[in-house]
């Protein structure tokens, strides 16, 4: 490149920095001038406040200046820098650097025109090649110096100062309100009033459907007495509140408001109220989960937030909004609801407690608007209560019956029962016990029922409920606990044992209590028969003494039934039957039906008394009597029986515990030295003492009997014991004493003489025992023996009683009142009641010993001598037929009794058999021997008729059948016939020695016809049941039964000999039916011989009756509030208190 061309690139930057610094220098002139201009217009408006007309004029000329002054000091310059418009030439330039530069002065633009001149000699070129080379070293560009502008800068902060000035003295107002004025140039604008309004509200802002209150004033010379307000085309007055203090109120505004203020023909500017919606709920809805275990269906409330809920139900609100931008809920925590379009909000908690909340909405405008305070109570579910009442049966102390109500507010789930052993709590074993699953519950249970427990040791027991809260894990309560010991067998009949011998005491008592009554009503009786009219001190003596009857009946039915439970428990695992025990429990049944049928009376009698009909209570009186007497004498029979038996048992268990020690001894004396201590052996020498005293005292027990048993009683060899043991005691001292004193070799010596002893003692006991054993065994077969033949003498001398007194009513038929021989009758009637005091005198003691006497004995005893004081007492008063009624009721009950007595025999016979107590008994008939038998029988039947005709006169053969033929009379008189050779006009030593004779022959012989008989009927009976044929040969027993009671009731008849007869053909049918099933041997049934254990003893329903209770309805939940769940449960509490 040539020095030439890099003087024009030189010269070019030059042009371009002059023209940059004429557009920095219009810039700031532009700014300074068009501000000041600016500020002319807005003050002349301000001062002269101009028409619509002269502010237009005025503003489009402050327009134009504003753009001649853009184009003068702007547009131009950048138009020349950017060469849109022609500006200086390299000339000018030369002319301006030469100016600034003296050492240039014209050489650059001389070295310009010699380029101009276009002549391309090498001179020319040379010279501009010299002249540019020595201008080259110069910067053109520093001609042009920016700095220079700086003194422009004054004239742009003259307009700035002005603005300055005006916002310090607080007139800046002037400058906004010109400027408003000359930029809305078209709008007509009124000079300043006098005054001004001013809006004293902080915010023009209102809250929908809330009253707004405009707080206005007026600033000025003038002060206006009213003002007015203009909005929705309507003017109203504000309120005056001071010297240019005015009000206004916006009721419930719901939009946006625009309004001017007018006072004095002075009008404001336009003021616009805003309203902002408020955020609003439009519904509320609380949906209330209940938990499933309370089986309560859920529940929606609307409008409201409060309620009372069961721990743990889930709660779901549910929110219909307007114009709310989000929804809260305030309590110990902040909640935010959730919401898809704004408008609903929900929110779901499960409440576990209580508590307050309020619920908020709030938009962009409005945070916490409306905020709802509401509260949630809840009720825990609480444990379940557990109420039991426990009883000890009265009888069977082992027996522990409990009652319990378990009750919840929502509900049961289980019920169990736990025990376990005091000592080991961890064994603990749980027992289910079904109980409803509603509020409340029911049940009875029995401890220990079925479960197993060892014998000997204690058990601790308690209920446990648990409610169905799912929630808080089913939560339990416990009942306080129970204490229990399971007593071994020794100690259960010791202690039953114990019972009886109490109740043995009770029945004594009662005893004498009944005789006191016995005598109480023997005077009433006198009393009532002497007086035609009782008076009030008489009735109420017999109140008093029904009440005291009623009493005793009572009592009497309560020590029954408390002894009859004893038995029933006592020995009740023993497998072996006891027939004394059996019968005597059979009694105790008899006697209970017999005093109930004694209250029935007394309540006839309580009813009578109301009425005062004195034969019927006279007759009820001699009722009550005559069962007193039957029942006092029950009394004495079970009494006796009862220590008998007591006695017996007693003795059984001492014999029992007398082994059991000598094992304890024998066991004590093979231990080794650690264990056979003194100690170990003076135990075993207190037990030997207890049994020692507890023998002594059943000595006493066995004197208190009438007829008092064979009690076995060797002293020598309690003695023997004795010093057996005390010597072995004092052994195993001394062998302690020298252990101490280190001396083995005597300690030894000690030892065995010790364990000799220990062993001499324990083998006496045992004999002792055995021969305790032997001697109730052996006393238990002679008695048994000796009872029957005591039972056999009185049955034979009650059939002499029978036959007697059937011989003398048919005396009294054949004679009339005038008789001859009526007052001898009347004394034979006499001496046969004598007769009959001994044969019950007999049954009586017999009944002391044996309870197959039953009930009916008693019964038929009473009968027998009340008929014959009844007839005593209608011959005495000349009733004649009244009399003869009450002997054949005497027969009748004579019969009866000697019927029942011979069926006692029997069994005790056969018991006597089964035992081998007896004689060794007869081998077992065969059907084909019962025949022969009945057969041989037969013909002993024939033979006796054909004696007692024989022996019969004509005369009283006719006689007899004459009486026969008398009403009730029938089928006597064959039995007559043979009563003797008495007749009414033979002689009376004849007679009398006729009668004597003939009677004793036919007595025996038919006696022995009818033990015959009932042998017969029994192998029969025996038969039968072995071969399992009970059914297919009831109704020849029946007949037997009915040929018995004919031989006593009729005697040697043609009757009672066909019935016989009959007997044999129905036993040859039944033979031969026999035989024809025996051809059959393709089916044959087997005996099951297989024992099955049954333990289940279900004590459930017992205690159900101890506490006489009824199930309770299954009250489930009922769909009640809380209040009203527990007052129902309070209720069937205090129900059951």
């Amino acid at each position: 490149m040539t020095h030439f061309n890099i003087i024009l690139q030189k010269l070019e930057a030059f042009v371009r920095r002059y023209y940059s610094n004429e557009l920095i220098k219009g810039s700031i002139l532009f700014f300074a001038i068009g501000f000041l201009y600016f500020l002319l217009t807005l003050f002349i408006e301000y001062v002269f406040w101009l028409n619509t007309t002269s502010r237009t004029i005025l503003f489009w000329v402050f327009i134009a200046v504003e753009i001649g002054l853009f184009i003068k000091f702007i547009a131009i310059p950048l138009a020349q820098l950017f060469k849109l418009k022609k500006g200086i030439d390299y000339v000018q330039a030369s002319k301006i650097i030469g100016t600034h530069f003296p050492e240039v002065n014209d050489k650059l633009l001389n070295v310009l025109q010699l380029k101009e001149q276009g002549a391309e000699s090498e001179l020319l070129m040379a010279s501009i090649n010299q002249k540019s080379e020595e201008l080259q070293p110069i910067p053109f560009k520093l001609a042009i110096n920016f700095k220079q502008n700086f003194r422009y800068v004054k004239y742009a902060a003259i307009p700035i100062v002005i603005i300055a000035l005006s916002v310090l003295s607080g007139q800046i107002s002037w400058f906004s309100d010109s400027y408003n004025r000359v930029v809305n140039h078209n709008t007509a604008y009124e000079p300043p009033a006098p005054f001004q309004f001013f809006v004293v509200n902080e915010n023009l802002t209102a809250t929908e459907n809330t009253d707004f209150t405009l707080q206005v004033k007026t600033v000025g010379e003038v002060i206006p007495e009213n003002a007015k307000i203009t909005y929705n085309n309507e003017t109203y007055f504000l309120q005056q509140k001071g010297a240019g203090n005015f009000e206004f109120v916006f009721n419930r505004l719901k939009n946006d408001v625009e309004f001017q203020l007018i006072a004095n023909s002075v009008t404001s500017k336009s003021y616009k109220l805003k309203v902002s919606e408020v955020p609003s709920i439009l519904g509320f809805e609380m949906v209330l989960d209940y938990p499933a275990y309370i089986n309560k269906a859920d529940e929606v409330l609307t409008g409201t937030g409060n309620a009372v809920i069961p721990q743990g139900t889930k709660v779901s609100w549910n929110l219909q909004t307007k114009a709310t931008e989000n929804v809260r809920l305030y309590a110990e925590d902040t909640i935010q609801f959730s919401t898809d379009n704004k408008s609903d909000f929900n929110l779901t908690k499960t409440v576990f407690k209580a508590f307050d909340y309020s619920i908020s909405t709030s938009n962009n405008s409005l945070k916490d608007y409306e905020r709802l305070a509401f509260s949630i109570d809840v009720i825990k579910d609480d444990y379940p209560e557990l109420r039991v009442k426990m009883e000890i049966d009265s009888i069977n102390q082992q027996s522990m019956y409990f009652y319990g109500q378990a009750t919840d507010d929502y509900g049961l789930r289980k019920l169990q029962l736990v025990y376990y052993p005091s000592a080991e709590e961890s064994q603990k074993k749980v027992e289910p016990i079904p109980i409803s699953n509603g509020n409340i519950g029911e049940f009875i249970t029995a401890f220990p029922n079925n479960l197993e427990l060892t014998e000997g040791v204690s058990y601790d027991l308690y209920f446990q409920v648990f409610d169905n809260d799912v929630i808080n894990n089913f939560k339990s309560t416990k009942s306080k606990t129970f204490s229990y010991r399971k007593l071994t067998q020794s100690e259960t009949e010791d202690k039953q044992l114990q019972q009886q011998n109490e109740t043995i005491k009770d029945l004594n008592k009662s005893l004498e209590k009944m005789t006191e009554r016995e005598k109480e009503l023997e005077e009433f009786s006198k009393t009532q028969k002497e007086k035609s009219e009782l008076n009030f001190n008489d009735k109420k003596k017999f109140e008093n003494f029904l009440k005291r009857q009623k009493q005793q009946e009572e009592m009497m039915k309560n020590f029954n039934k408390k002894l009859e439970e004893n038995l029933e428990e006592f020995q009740k695992e023993n497998k072996e039957e006891d027939t004394f025990k059996e019968d005597l429990k059979e009694r105790l049944k008899e006697n209970e039906e017999q005093l109930k049928k004694d209250e029935k009376l007394l309540e006839e009698l309580e009813k009578l008394q109301e009425k005062i009909n004195k034969e019927e209570l006279s007759e009820k009186l001699e009722e009550l009597a005559k069962q007193n007497k039957n029942q006092k004498r029950s009394l004495e029979q079970l009494l006796e029986l009862t220590k008998r038996y007591y006695v017996a048992k007693k003795l059984e268990k001492l014999q029992q515990d007398l082994e059991k020690l000598a094992e304890e001894q024998k066991k004590l004396a093979e231990e080794t030295k650690d264990k056979n201590t003194k100690e170990a052996q003076d135990a075993l020498n207190e037990k030997f003492e207890e049994f020692q005293k507890a023998l002594d005292d059943l000595q006493k027990d066995n004197q208190d009997l009438k007829q008092p048993m064979d009690v076995p009683n060797d002293e020598k060899q309690e003695e023997a014991i004795k010093k057996d043991q005390q010597q072995a005691s004092d052994e195993l001292g001394e062998k302690e004493e020298n252990e101490e004193q280190n001396q083995e070799e005597n300690a030894e010596k000690n030892q065995q003489n010790a364990q000799k002893k220990q062993k001499q003692a324990a083998q006496k006991m045992k004999q002792m025992g055995e021969k305790m054993k032997m001697a109730m065994q052996s006393g238990g077969g002679e008695q048994m023996q000796e009872d029957l033949d005591m039972l056999r003498q009185i049955l034979d001398n009650l059939i002499l009683f029978s036959f007697d007194q059937e011989n003398l009513m048919n005396r009294f038929k054949s004679i009339e009142i005038n008789h001859n021989k009526y007052a001898t009758y009347l004394r034979k009637q006499n001496d046969l009641k004598e007769h009959f005091s001994h044969v019950d005198d007999s049954l009586f003691a017999l009944s002391l010993r044996q309870p197959k006497l039953s009930e009916s004995v008693n019964k038929e005893i009473s009968e027998v001598f009340f008929n014959i004081d009844k007839s005593l007492e209608q011959f005495s008063e000349n009733r004649l037929y009244q009399g003869i009624a009450n002997q054949q009721y005497t027969i009748t009950a004579a019969n009866n009794l000697a019927n029942f007595l011979s069926d006692i025999m029997n069994q005790m016979q056969m018991q006597m058999q089964a035992s081998g107590a007896g004689s060794g008994g007869k081998p077992e008939q065969g059907l084909p021997d019962i025949i022969k038998s009945q057969e041989e029988l037969n013909k002993e039947m024939q033979d006796g008729m054909k004696k007692g005709e024989q022996g019969k006169p004509k005369d009283e053969g006719e006689q007899g059948k004459k009486d026969g033929d008398k009403p009730g009379e029938e089928g006597k008189s064959g039995q007559e016939g043979k009563s003797g050779n008495e007749g009414q006009n033979g002689n009376q030593q004849g007679n009398q020695t006729g009668e004597g004779e003939g009677s004793e022959i036919s007595k025996g012989e038919l006696f022995r016809i009818y033990q015959r008989q009932q042998e017969i009927r029994q192998a029969l009976q025996d038969k039968l049941a072995k071969e399992g044929k009970n059914g297919v040969g009831n109704a020849i027993l029946k007949q037997m039964e009915d040929v018995e009671i004919d031989l006593l009731n009729k005697g040697f008849t043609n009757q009672t000999l066909q019935k016989m007869m009959n007997l044999q053909h129905q036993l040859m049918k039944l033979e031969n039916a026999t035989l024809q099933q025996g051809e059959d041997t393709k089916r044959k049934s087997e005996t099951n011989r297989e024992d099955f254990q049954n333990n289940t003893n279900n004590q459930i329903p017992t205690a159900e009756q101890y506490f006489n209770t009824t199930e309770i309805l299954n009250r489930q939940s009922l769909p009640l509030q809380p209040i009203y769940k527990k007052k129902v449960q309070a209720y069937f509490k205090n129900a059951n208190d």
